[in-house]
């Protein structure tokens, strides 16, 4: 299993605040079976600059790699860095590679929560103008979205690909069942942890997965693995074949 999305540097963001906690999610991660992962602190430029976010990264990584625990944990695991960008137009003026996962042109971008943001399909366009592929992250999330899941086919057409959060995928609530007609359509690519803690949104891909099997088969699963594996590799994500959603008696179908 690969986990594209966690926030395991400790220290830098609302993820792991101490090294012990990042020491032992990532053994959580490799008991499940984990072998590759990306590490994704929040990257916010109305909270901090662009330099200043690349050297706390920086520091965070070297103060956790440096640790002898660090080695004989991660023995055997792949591991990346790379930053969850949340959207603005403003990421266009600053040079992207250093945000994308590591060796790779994907780049993971989060969305505000409460309200579509002003230029997203200009934006992410010219991200991938610029040659770089916008991973859109936990598309459950938005309300947007769920309101007119057009819009995300459109940016799924347009280039873009997208994952889902393993927590969604366990639970049974109203983000579930979007994420779930999400998937029916085609707009789901791959899932990820979003872990932040031992206690709290945490590792939990192997139970997401199990979810998963049961409700679309193992199939459907590899495919899921194979392109979170394909994203870390910097390889082509094997699309599904895309449904535009359609609008049936008030509900989307």
């Amino acid at each position: 299993m690969v986990d594209l999305h966690c926030h395991i540097l400790p220290g830098i963001d609302d993820g792991a605040k101490t090294t012990d906690i990042s020491l032992e999610m990532l053994r959580l991660q490799k008991e499940q079976g984990v072998k590759k992962i990306a590490f994704t602190p929040h990257l916010k430029l109305d909270e901090t600059t662009y330099e200043d976010f690349l050297k706390s990264r920086e520091g965070s990584r070297k103060t956790l790699f440096s640790l002898p625990e660090y080695k004989e944990i991660t023995d055997g695991l792949e591991i990346k860095t790379g930053a969850e960008v949340y959207f603005s137009l403003g990421i266009l003026n600053y040079d992207l590679e250093p945000l994308c996962y590591e060796g790779t042109d994907y780049i993971l971008i989060e969305l505000p929560v409460k309200a579509k943001p002003y230029g997203l399909a200009e934006g992410l366009s010219n991200i991938i103008n610029m040659g770089y592929t916008p991973v859109i992250a936990h598309v459950e999330r938005y309300p947007y979205f769920a309101d007119n899941p057009v819009l995300l086919y459109d940016l799924v057409m347009d280039g873009c690909i997208a994952h889902i959060n393993a927590e969604t995928v366990i639970k049974n609530n109203a983000a579930s069942k979007m994420a779930m007609k999400y998937i029916k359509w085609g707009l789901v690519h791959f899932i990820c942890s979003d872990c932040h803690s031992t206690k709290h949104r945490v590792p939990n891909l192997m139970n997401a997965y199990t979810v998963l099997k049961k409700e679309f088969g193992g199939q459907y699963v590899d495919w899921l693995v194979k392109n979170s594996e394909n994203v870390f590799d910097n390889r082509y994500v094997d699309l599904n074949i895309v449904q535009k959603p359609k609008k049936f008696l008030g509900f989307w179908k």
